[in-house]
């Protein structure tokens, strides 16, 4: 079933979809400098020292094509130390007719048109280690942006796909336009042009919310009067004033050891958009900004890499651009997550210290039927322990699969096998052991 997550519009006729919350990270229409609050001394004077080039010459899309370094999108290169040396003798090693020539370091949207020129039918667009995705092409709309969820089964409320409708048709073929990262479990579409007024941090209405939660959060309700939203505790539209006395005293409750978590949520854009998003049954909310409208939701599958692609009709309409949310990777990653944390990998085995401790290799392990249900059944050694040592219950630790196989990845296939099995390692392979 097709649902309604928002609407969206694109002045420009061009999109882009990012992680919006890493948007403290974009610098619209200005120098692309990381700000020295979001980031150690250290990173954040590389990351201002890096330099940009583009690749010039009869044969530079081609000389591009061959290049293998991830900082090559389309003909240029962002973010890069100053001398550019391993591009430079990169593009020398292809043999073509194409040099490289150190450019003004350029702005995120600037990056997204000159990526665009070159590739309209979709460029992934760099931002200080994040990236998005950008398509030239789309209708002003506004345009509807439309979801479908997984099959039926683990991940039937999680979405298979998101996409912004440019037409209606029915596609004939799909075209990868790139991979969006997502670091903070969403994403929007927007036009670029329009993110050059988004604000982050400073509220737009002069006001704040201040959420907490936690293991004491209702003795902190009780003693200061905050109301309960869903699984948190809140004051909500606060002016400065309000917010920094607040503030103020759950800092002091907190000095007390009293155990909570708090967030303050200035009226940005973010804020405007999260707001709707909370409380949507699609977790998706629109906002205006700089005269565009704009759709972000939760991804529902967390933080990842996620394809990206135009869908056409057969005259070469656009019809959609679409994000692959459930696509087979994701799924596969999912279940692998959920396999370490909260399946059979996330069980206990009673571990000897030569290895837990030591860091010696496995050798010897037998697995027993399990008392408990968080109990594997596995007891792994060194082999070189003797009984004494054995014996002595100082000499183990229990830890789950998942942290022995992070150390030993051979351990995953042994760790498959039933109760009533023992394994010795014979030559680095791991092989059933006879007594």
């Amino acid at each position: 079933m097709t649902e309604l997550l928002g609407s969206a519009s694109f002045p420009s006729g061009d999109l882009l979809l990012i992680d919006f919350g890493l948007l403290r990270l974009w610098s619209g229409d200005q120098p692309p400098l990381l700000p020295e609050e979001l980031a150690p001394p250290v990173v954040v004077a590389k990351a201002n020292a890096a330099a940009d080039f583009e690749i010039v010459g009869p044969q530079a899309a081609e000389a591009a094509a061959r290049l293998s370094l991830a900082a090559v999108k389309g003909r240029y290169v962002f973010d890069v130390p100053q001398d550019g040396d391993p591009v430079v003798e990169a593009v020398a090693l292809t043999g073509l007719e194409a040099t490289v020539r150190q450019v003004p370091r350029m702005p995120h949207y600037t990056r997204v048109q000159r990526l665009l020129d070159d590739l309209p039918g979709g460029a992934e667009v760099p931002f200080h280690g994040g990236w998005g995705v950008a398509v030239r092409g789309l209708p002003a709309g506004p345009l509807r942006v439309l979801g479908e969820r997984m099959e039926p089964g683990p991940d039937q409320e999680r979405w298979h796909s998101v996409w912004v409708e440019c037409a209606e048709g029915v596609p004939a073929e799909s075209i990868e336009a790139g991979y969006v990262l997502v670091d903070e479990a969403r994403l929007m579409f927007a036009d670029p042009a329009a993110l050059n007024t988004w604000v982050n941090d400073e509220p737009v209405d002069g006001l704040f919310d201040l959420a907490f939660w936690g293991a004491d959060a209702e003795q902190v309700a009780t003693r200061l009067a905050g109301s309960k939203v869903e699984d948190e505790y809140l004051w909500a539209d606060l002016t400065f004033d309000e917010m920094r006395s607040r503030y103020h005293q759950l800092e002091s409750l907190r000095g007390d050891g009293v155990k909570f978590a708090f967030d303050l949520r200035p009226h940005d854009d973010h804020y405007r958009l999260l707001k709707p998003m909370r409380s949507s049954a699609t977790e998706s909310g629109d906002v205006e900004v700089g005269g565009a409208l704009m759709t972000g939701w939760f991804t529902s599958w967390g933080d990842g890499a996620f394809p990206v692609y135009r869908d056409l009709a057969e005259d070469g309409t656009l019809l959609r651009v679409r994000v692959e949310l459930g696509a087979p990777e994701i799924v596969a990653r999912q279940r692998r997550f959920e396999r370490l944390y909260f399946g059979d990998l996330a069980r206990m085995a009673i571990v000897s210290a030569r290895v837990a401790r030591d860091g010696a290799h496995a050798a010897w392990l037998y697995r027993e039927e399990p008392g408990r249900d968080e109990d594997s059944g596995w007891r792994v050694f060194a082999g070189d322990e003797t009984q004494e040592y054995a014996d002595d219950a100082s000499n183990a630790t229990i830890l789950p699969l998942r942290e022995l196989i992070g150390a030993d990845p051979a351990l995953e296939a042994v760790f498959d096998q039933p109760p009533g099995s023992a394994f010795e390692r014979v030559d680095g392979e791991f092989v059933p052991a006879e007594d």
